[in-house]
């Protein structure tokens, strides 16, 4: 009778056990992966300045005064500036809000900020002045060189802008979060970007 008694509390263990275990089997992905709104938005805050595209660009600048013939060929002065530049592009996370955060459960939609350009550098060790003429009268225009690389710089920006960065910037930054969200435990991720405008410097 006894070992009836021991075998009827062992079984009797043995159920609660899995009980357990399987109870904290089920509880424990939501546990470890369900996602904290709150806590994601502040991770997203601190990316800020999230750069996700970038470009090389080459330009030939020409830059001269402006003078009638007899002057330019008296004071004029003329060159031509070999520039090469990076532009790099996209999104300030900082400006997102908590409205721009659905879904619920496993799925989260994210409604992204326009791309934008975030920075536009002349690499000053690659940029040269290639060829310069100066009229027979003169030194030459202090500032036209420094016009040059302004220029060049504006030259750079745009050239990237035409050769759609701010797409690429997008279309990036979809790639990147999807796989941070999902590396988070979102099994479908939505994101909807926004069209980015080079005219906004």
């Amino acid at each position: 009778m006894k070992k009836y008694i021991i075998i009827t509390f062992l079984v009797l263990i043995t159920i609660i056990t899995l009980l357990i275990i399987g109870q904290y089997a089920r509880k424990n992905p939501d546990y470890r992966y369900g996602p904290d709104r709150a806590a994601i938005i502040k991770q997203i805050e601190t990316l800020s300045r999230f750069e996700t595209s970038s470009y090389s660009v080459d330009k030939i600048i020409e830059v001269s005064t402006d003078y009638d013939k007899i002057r330019d060929f008296l004071f004029g002065d003329k060159l031509l500036l070999v520039a090469h530049g990076k532009v790099i592009a996209g999104l300030d996370l900082s400006t997102m809000k908590p409205e721009d955060f659905s879904g619920s459960g496993s799925s989260i939609i994210i409604k992204l900020p326009a791309p934008q350009i975030l920075e536009t550098i002349l690499d000053n060790n690659s940029t040269r002045v290639y060829d310069r003429d100066r009229g027979i009268l003169t030194k030459g225009d202090l500032d036209l060189e420094a016009t040059a690389r302004q220029m060049a710089e504006e030259e750079i920006r745009q050239a990237a802008c035409d050769g759609g960065i701010l797409d690429e910037a997008n279309k990036s930054a979809i790639q990147q979060l999807s796989v941070l969200f999902k590396m988070a435990g979102f099994e479908e991720v939505s994101i909807i970007t926004t069209p980015g405008s080079c005219s906004n410097k």
